[in-house]
């Protein structure tokens, strides 16, 4: 897993448990957190790449900066 993705589980297991080490919890759908981690990783990354390609401002969010993008031809 990449570190990203391993941040979101972390902070994920945390948000549901309590503040404790993620790591002490017993995940019952490992396949289902590691989905919700892996596309929230891979949203971070295209908000970042839409960013510096220009698009949007501070304090947008990332559905509105997708918005901003002309549509393919």
């Amino acid at each position: 897993m990449s570190q990203p993705v391993v941040s979101y589980r972390h902070a994920i297991i945390r948000a549901v448990t309590g503040n404790r080490p993620a790591m002490v919890f017993h995940v019952v759908d490992e396949t289902a957190l590691h989905s919700i981690c892996e596309r929230l990783a891979e949203s971070e990354r295209a908000f970042e790449i839409l960013r510096a390609k220009g698009y949007g401002k501070s304090g947008q969010l990332l559905h509105e900066v997708a918005a901003l993008v002309p549509n393919a031809s």
